[in-house]
């Protein structure tokens, strides 16, 4: 390993030996001074100051906002922008420590504790694990049924409907407009007086089944819930819509294919 200069809270250290401990981590031992300040003699158990500088392993760039910690003492602390990081009142011994930082593979291992080195630790970049978050590909027929609306939020509020009913006269004029996330609103058939309105989540696979209705809490049959899309405006205080897990968890299966609850001014 070439030699390297590190520069910590101001000061330069030069680095004259590296033990490679892990693909994730490297510890390099570094002088604090004086040739004669790293041969004084400490006992285990004294009480030393443990610091270095935490660095990434792909571009020798410092890391800020690492934590270090040594779990078995309970010292905690976080790396600056320069990278460096300190923990007071470590006593000489060996110790596990741990570091982690999002983006980078978490790490642990351990070492002696003299006072008489830094510590840089080299971290290597690793991908972040995001549980429970699902990737789906959609078709060019479908895109448009994603929200596009002025808003993202399965909720509409009496304020907003208090904007919207000046305009549009009643809660199906509304849906067009003001979309809702991952349903979509199918108006009644042109010309067909037994057709009504229908509101239908955009990831549906199989036979297209209409979200449940439920109005001022109580719900609507599905052969009338397609009439509830013609109420007035004037009398919707407010609605929201209940996903497929959501609207299960709350009116059972009926509720799996959606929840859309209305809120009058008359409950």
């Amino acid at each position: 390993m070439h030699d390297a200069v590190l520069t910590l809270s101001s000061r330069a250290y030069r680095a004259n030996a590296a033990l490679a401990v892990s693909p994730a981590l490297t510890l390099v031992g570094t002088l604090l001074g004086p040739p004669e300040l790293g041969a004084q003699y400490t006992e285990v158990g004294d009480l030393v100051t443990l610091e270095g500088e935490v660095v990434d392993a792909s571009n020798n760039l410092p890391v800020e906002g690492a934590i270090v910690s040594l779990p078995s003492l309970g010292l905690t602390t976080a790396t600056d922008s320069l990278g460096y990081y300190r923990l007071d009142r470590v006593p000489v011994d060996t110790h596990a420590i741990r570091v982690f930082r999002l983006g980078y593979d978490e790490f642990e291992a351990d070492i002696p504790v003299n006072g008489a080195e830094v510590l840089a630790l080299h971290l290597t970049p690793g991908p972040i694990p995001l549980e429970g978050i699902e990737v789906e590909v959609v078709g060019l027929d479908e895109l448009d049924w994603r929200t596009v609306g002025t808003s993202r939020q399965a909720f509409i509020g009496p304020g907003e409907i208090e904007d919207l009913r000046d305009t549009y006269q009643s809660l199906n004029h509304i849906l067009q407009v003001r979309r809702l996330p991952q349903v979509r609103y199918i108006p009644p058939k042109a010309g067909d007086p037994t057709s009504t309105g229908c509101l239908r989540l955009v990831t549906q696979s199989g036979r297209p089944v209409c979200a449940m209705v439920v109005m001022d809490g109580i719900p609507i049959d599905p052969v009338s819930a397609g009439w509830m899309y013609q109420t007035s405006s004037h009398d919707i205080y407010s609605v929201l819509f209940l996903g497929g897990m959501e609207g299960f968890q709350r009116y059972g299966e009926r509720g799996f294919h959606g929840v859309l609850e209305i809120t009058t001014h008359h409950r």
